[in-house]
């Protein structure tokens, strides 16, 4: 008996989420196309961009020699830039998630320091309670976005090591 798989590709040419946008495109050209049509399309509905917080990244391929793309909206030339934050998730142009796993550990280190102040070096307080506090905000913020992450033995043993720093 043979069994048949059905792959069904699809390509994301754009990310909205309330007044954040990211556009995805291969080529300058198409880069510079998407912006002009992002640009009339709000417009149209009277709204405008922001240029100071309207950045082009490009990721090429390995092989690729990087050139930075001239994109412009409204005759204004955008910032090129090498990592952005997106939804909270750090892009970077290498395409990896150190940028990110570092952001990661960077937000619950400061959480797992106020809580320390605040709680933890308090007496009374139960082991119970502190882990309970512990899994709600400093491992949810570690965490966050982690599903979509491809992690490799570096990161891992980062991310563990401020886990294990953390419980000692």
């Amino acid at each position: 008996m043979q069994s048949t798989t059905c792959v069904i590709t699809a390509t994301v040419h754009d990310l909205l989420f309330a007044d954040d946008c990211a556009l995805n495109t291969v080529t300058e050209e198409d880069i510079q196309r998407s912006m002009d049509l992002f640009t009339t399309g709000c417009a149209n509905f009277g709204l405008t961009i922001s240029i100071a917080k309207t950045v082009v990244m490009y990721q090429r391929p390995p092989s690729a020699e990087y050139n930075a793309p001239r994109i412009n909206v409204n005759d204004a030339k955008l910032k090129n830039v090498e990592t952005f934050t997106y939804l909270g998730s750090t892009l970077s142009l290498n395409i990896r998630i150190y940028d990110e796993v570092a952001q990661r550990i960077s937000k619950p280190s400061q959480a797992f320091g106020r809580l320390q102040a605040s709680m933890w070096n308090r007496h009374g307080i139960h082991l119970n309670t502190e882990l309970k506090m512990y899994k709600a905000i400093v491992l949810m913020t570690l965490l966050y976005g982690a599903e979509t992450w491809t992690v490799y033995l570096n990161q891992a043993r980062k991310l563990n090591h401020f886990h294990l720093s953390c419980l000692h």
